[in-house]
């Protein structure tokens, strides 16, 4: 009898606990000070810079089409400059559409470089390829672009990220330091002083003469953001930071 009450004891106990701390983390993401960078209904706070890419709202979805025979990239680009901030948001993309997350950009257009691009700055990928980099960091400067963060050797984040189903983001761009997490993956986790300020954006890839492609979709929502002291909200991660030139 006592060993069965002292089962039950324990049994309760568990319970108690991860009720308390399930109870705890609620109220902790509830006194967090998100910002909705995107109401779900049209792009208020946004702007279309680049090319001919489209941008309609679909069921509560920034949702992006690629234009055939177009040379320069489209950005779905916010109307506000952010420094330090943890960036949220969701994403679903079909098959080989090809797009990122886009973070401090800023603008190229006094830069001799102009390759397909009308801003300049860190990209998250979200690569549609059999690499699987979805999760990594790329500094898209045009001609010159070139990756900072992979994820060759990280067989956990290669498949963090799901292809035609809904994925969540989370970006933390304080000081030198840009961290992200895929579903709750870690996936980089760098350190670079190249650019300190600028805006959010979403691309949409330049596309050639491939008409069919124009139907692939990627879809983005529930875009929030902490801008006021997001260094208290850090998230604990278990990879490294390297710092990459």
């Amino acid at each position: 009898m006592k060993a069965k009450n002292k089962f039950f004891y324990r049994f309760y106990q568990t319970i108690f606990i991860s009720l308390f701390l399930s109870i705890s983390l609620m109220a902790q993401n509830n006194n967090m000070p998100w910002v909705s960078l995107f109401n779900g209904k049209n792009l208020d706070g946004w702007k279309m810079v680049g090319s001919k890419g489209i941008a309609l709202i679909r069921d509560e979805a920034i949702t992006c089409n690629m234009i055939a025979k177009t040379t320069e990239h489209t950005f779905v680009c916010s109307n506000e400059k952010y420094g330090d901030f943890i960036l949220e948001l969701d994403v679903k993309t079909d098959s080989i559409y090809n797009t990122g997350i886009l973070i401090r950009w800023i603008d190229a257009s006094k830069n001799v470089d102009t390759c397909k691009v009308s801003l300049y700055g860190y990209q998250v990928k979200i690569d549609p390829t059999p690499r699987k980099w979805t999760g990594g960091i790329f500094d898209d400067y045009g001609k010159t672009w070139h990756w900072f963060y992979s994820l060759v050797n990280d067989s956990r984040a290669k498949e963090a990220y799901s292809i035609g189903k809904w994925n969540h983001f989370r970006i933390e761009a304080i000081g030198s330091g840009i961290r992200v997490w895929v579903n709750g993956i870690p996936t980089t986790n760098m350190i670079n002083q190249k650019y300190a300020k600028g805006y959010i954006a979403i691309k949409i890839h330049a596309l050639g003469d491939k008409p069919e492609q124009e139907k692939i979709l990627g879809q983005f929502k529930n875009i929030r953001i902490i801008k006021n002291n997001p260094e208290k909200y850090l998230k604990q991660m278990d990879l490294k930071a390297i710092e990459v030139q």
